[in-house]
């Protein structure tokens, strides 16, 4: 450098005595002012370059959610043909927080949660013979729909099948069947819960909850039962075990209302206890205690039957956030409900044997190739709904209630949760459904009623007591 700045002076000095010293500085002044440019022009270029390259990377993404593109679970094709505008497969979860809930807040949390779920980032659409679900990029609104369970309009969802509203200290989802079983919407909302405390200026730390800057896994939208489905023969194909016997309904006055809540919660400690005493599992007591108090409020000589949701994840490997349950149908008769020590035991003995690996297989199996068959790939939507809704008038419910539990939660002081709660779907044929979620070793225990009458959940509860279970309820 030095050697180049001396040959430089040198240079400036002969040509100074020559008087040609304006001429080189004029020819150096052009020549830097032509350098500056090219360097000038190769940074404009190399932006254009990186902005194109970025435009070209947002237009492969959007190409990408455009093609994504997922027909419907095995187990939820017949959601959208038996729904109608009135009547559809819906149900709530709700995060009962510690204080009231900023509306506003919430949709940024929803807004930055919902890339994360392709599974539910869709809209529905009509195939051939099926429906389908396609990327849906319409923006996602936060209500304030207080009532429970009402019927979803894509046209005031903007296509989408859950709505999430924001209701004093609750945040609340509230989807249809065909989208997730209880187990996906519970990792869904609590990712919301987990985002919006976040918004909110919280750090929070549950390595329990999907984060919302994590990637996606093309496992999520996959149809589980597509991927464990072992091939039989129309012979080894158990169609009596989707059917079953008409058992005892439950009936009462009709609400023109809308639906109402009965609820309680319970010590979870205090229900194991019990469990552990007679020697069964949570599940099988709680709906013991629920099967003796059905027999109990109405004497009957058909038997009772008992749906309890099987989540699959926990026998097969699934990341799925869609449907991946199966029911298992719990039939007692009424000389097996003397006690809810002998409806609890005959609950276990039964949920055993059903919920069985074998049992399972066949189950899956079964639901698969029943849909495989080359008749329902050639009859168009349009008729297999026409020639459905027309059967429905003829068909009975194949349960007395359903009682659906979705284990334990447990939520951090961060979180700001101070318990979960889940109210299934009911109907006119299906008059009362149980759903149970416990959150930091409280049960809450909800009661959804399409009738007036409280006697069954007023009586449940009251048993409950009588075996020294603590128990709060409400309405």
């Amino acid at each position: 450098m030095r050697r180049t700045q001396a040959w430089h002076n040198s240079l400036t000095i002969i040509l100074k005595k020559n008087k040609i010293y304006a001429i080189y500085r004029e020819l150096s002044k052009r020549k830097w002012q032509k350098l500056s440019q090219e360097s000038k022009n190769t940074a404009e270029n190399r932006s254009e370059t990186s902005e194109k390259t970025a435009k070209n990377r947002d237009k492969t993404s959007k190409k990408s959610q455009k093609k994504l593109r997922f027909e419907l679970d095995h187990s939820a094709k017949f959601y959208p043909i038996m729904s109608t505008k009135k009547a559809q497969s819906l149900f709530r979860i709700s995060a009962i927080m510690t204080e009231e809930v900023d509306k506003d807040k919430l949709q940024i949390a929803l807004n930055d949660v919902l890339p994360r779920f392709e599974a539910y980032r869709v809209r529905l659409k009509k195939g051939y013979a099926w429906h389908f679900f396609e990327y849906n990029d319409a923006p996602c609104k936060v209500f304030a729909e207080e009532t429970l369970l009402k019927p979803i309009n894509p046209a005031d969802t903007n296509g989408y099948w859950f709505r999430v509203s924001a209701l004093g200290n609750k945040i609340v989802l509230e989807i249809f069947h065909a989208l997730a079983d209880g187990n996906g919407a519970l990792a869904f909302l609590k990712s919301i819960v987990k985002r919006y405390r976040e918004v909110l200026g919280v750090n929070v730390e549950d390595e329990g909850v999907i984060d919302w800057q994590s990637q996606p896994h093309q496992e999520e939208i996959e149809d589980s039962f597509e991927k464990n489905y072992k091939p039989i023969s129309l012979g080894q194909m158990n169609l009596k075990a989707l059917a079953g016997k008409v058992p005892h309904r439950i009936k009462g006055t009709l609400s023109k209302d809308g639906y109402a809540v009965s609820e309680g919660v319970a010590e979870a400690q205090d229900v194991l206890k019990k469990a552990k005493e007679i020697g069964v599992s949570f599940t099988a007591y709680i709906a013991g205690v629920l099967a003796y108090s059905i027999e109990k409020t109405c004497k009957n000589k058909l038997p009772i039957a008992v749906m309890i949701p099987v989540n699959l994840r926990a026998l097969y490997p699934s990341k799925t956030m869609r449907n991946f349950v199966t029911f298992v149908r719990i039939i007692l008769a009424p000389n097996e409900c003397k006690s809810i020590e002998e409806c609890a035991k005959e609950t276990q003995r039964q949920l055993k044997i059903l919920s069985a690996k074998d049992k399972l297989d066949a189950f899956i199996s079964t639901t698969v190739k029943a849909q495989k068959n080359w008749i329902l790939k050639v009859v168009p939507l349009f008729l297999k709904t026409a020639i459905l809704r027309m059967g429905r008038v003829f068909m009975r419910s194949r349960q007395t209630i359903i009682f659906s539990n979705l284990g334990n939660v447990t939520s951090p002081q961060c979180m700001g949760v101070e318990r979960y709660a889940l109210n299934m779907n009911v109907s006119k044929n299906n008059t009362q459904n149980l759903g149970a979620i416990t959150t930091n070793g409280k049960t809450t225990l909800a009661f959804t009623r399409a009738i007036k009458e409280t006697l069954l959940p007023e009586t449940f509860f009251e048993e409950l007591q009588k075996q020294n279970i603590a128990v709060k309820t409400n309405g």
